[in-house]
């Protein structure tokens, strides 16, 4: 957003230039907070299917961006407006191959772009008529249409700038009102997207923390039940006056025991959902606060972001799906060998890309 407006609002006037609105608009914090009162309702949302809306709108800021690319690269609009001396100046070679260092240190940012599987469960949860083949048609055709779009976008705009082509590929292209537009919508579409990745992630650390607490609460109550049931040694020499009392005490004690166990019975469920709600509204103010926080400290997360699809996100893509499938499916046929060279795959690359990354921003 601030590279957007930077080239907008500049006008090299110090008098125009050093005005407080133009200052607030192309500070890069001010942004972040106003990205973070956007999403602030969408947070709160508790199911994929309420986030539906900004999802699309987030996805018609994708196919625009797709079709100024393909428009730039086939000459349809000038990617070199504004070098007046050299037309060619923006281009680079086209290169076919690369060297293998390289490929493997962009292996990460490629398995990140395709890890969606943490929103499978949700989705399974909400479609209407779940069934084994509309599950199927919903995977194959979100990460078709995946396949699809991230690879317009790479060849287009690597066929259109050569090796000039920058990691944030809207920096390459001119100075002009249209790019200045999709750069605005494209913040927009990346502030849509937050709540996509919190919902995912709030229902993974609630289910951890409700383990635990599950976990802690019998641990308390085993200790309980040790001590109560040590008993001292009493006195057994009780009449049948004794018996018949007790025995009347007894029926008392039940009817009255029956209307305190449904009494109990509403107020533990209404505990639930009030301690389910709490967790709710803990674990989401702490993701917000904590992106915050991030947001205001970093402004390259191209390195975390590597290290992240790194680890992360081949754990999630690679290692855990062969791992599950093969603990789960008996059989030994085609697709559990697949599994197994799948967990291999996965194994190979968390060292290896770790290593290219880490040695990449070594050596720069």
């Amino acid at each position: 957003m601030v590279d957007a407006l930077d080239h907008v609002l500049l006008t090299g006037d110090p008098e125009n230039d050093e005005q407080l609105i133009i200052t607030l608009l192309i500070s890069r914090h001010f942004w972040v907070v106003g990205a973070l009162v956007l999403v602030l309702p969408f947070s709160f949302y508790r199911t994929l299917d309420e986030l539906k809306k900004a999802s699309a709108l987030a996805l018609i800021f994708v196919f625009m961006l797709a079709g100024m690319i393909v428009a730039y690269a086939n000459g349809i609009a000038d990617p070199c407006m504004g070098n007046d001396e050299n037309a060619d100046s923006c281009r680079g070679e086209v290169e076919p191959f690369t060297n293998v260092s390289s490929t493997i240190s962009k292996v990460p940012i490629f398995v990140f772009a395709f890890t969606c599987h943490q929103n499978i469960f949700p989705i399974v949860n909400e479609i209407s008529s779940l069934s084994q083949s509309r599950l199927n048609i919903v995977i194959s055709c979100s990460i078709g249409l995946a396949l699809v779009i991230f690879s317009v976008v790479a060849l287009e705009g690597y066929r259109t700038y050569g090796s000039f082509v920058r990691g944030d590929i809207l920096l390459n292209y001119p100075e002009n009102s249209q790019v200045t537009f999709l750069r605005i919508c494209i913040a927009f579409m990346l502030t849509l997207h937050y709540p996509l990745q919190l919902d995912p992630s709030r229902r993974c650390i609630t289910s951890l923390v409700k383990v635990i607490m599950n976990w802690w609460r019998v641990k308390k109550q085993t200790k309980v039940g040790n001590v109560t049931s040590m008993k001292l040694p009493g006195d057994h020499s009780g009449g049948l006056e004794m018996k018949q009392e007790e025995t009347l005490n007894t029926g008392k004690a039940l009817k009255e025991g029956n209307l305190y166990y449904e009494n109990s019975q509403n107020d533990e469920k209404q505990q639930k959902v009030d301690a389910d709600d709490k967790l709710f509204y803990m674990i989401t103010f702490s993701f917000l606060s904590l992106s915050f926080i991030l947001a205001m400290i970093v402004e390259d997360l191209g390195v975390i972001l590597a290290l992240v699809g790194a680890t992360g996100s081949t754990l999630v893509s690679y290692v855990l799906p062969g791992l599950i499938y093969i603990k789960i499916y008996p059989h030994m046929d085609l697709s559990k060998l697949l599994a197994y060279l799948q967990l291999v795959v996965g194994i190979v690359i968390i060292p290896l890309a770790l290593y290219f990354v880490i040695t990449k921003q070594v050596t720069h």
